[in-house]
């Protein structure tokens, strides 16, 4: 479960649509494993509202992605923040 562990609880910069499928997958197999718990409901405004085992790994995506997860049995947040429509890119990082 380490190696697990550390792929997703490492800040990443999403520049392409194949690093965004990747970090979707990543993520998904990260709450799957109980490594990370999605926060929900997400307090931000801009927050995405839905879960992400309903998100394609391939897309379509929504225009904007934001979704908050917390490291199981740690106080550490992560955010998935990332504008898909002009592909500008995004982040997945420590908040």
């Amino acid at each position: 479960m380490g190696a697990k562990m550390s792929i997703v609880t490492v800040a990443r910069e999403i520049r392409t649509a194949d690093e965004l499928s990747t970090l979707i997958h990543d993520i998904k197999e990260g709450v799957a494993n109980n490594i990370l718990r999605q926060i929900r409901p997400d307090p931000s405004p801009f927050a995405t509202d839905l879960d992400v085992a309903s998100i394609q790994d391939h897309g379509p995506w929504p225009d904007y992605l934001e979704m908050r997860f917390c490291i199981s049995g740690s106080p550490i947040r992560f955010k998935l923040s990332v504008e898909t429509y002009h592909g500008v890119g995004g982040t997945w990082a420590p908040e």
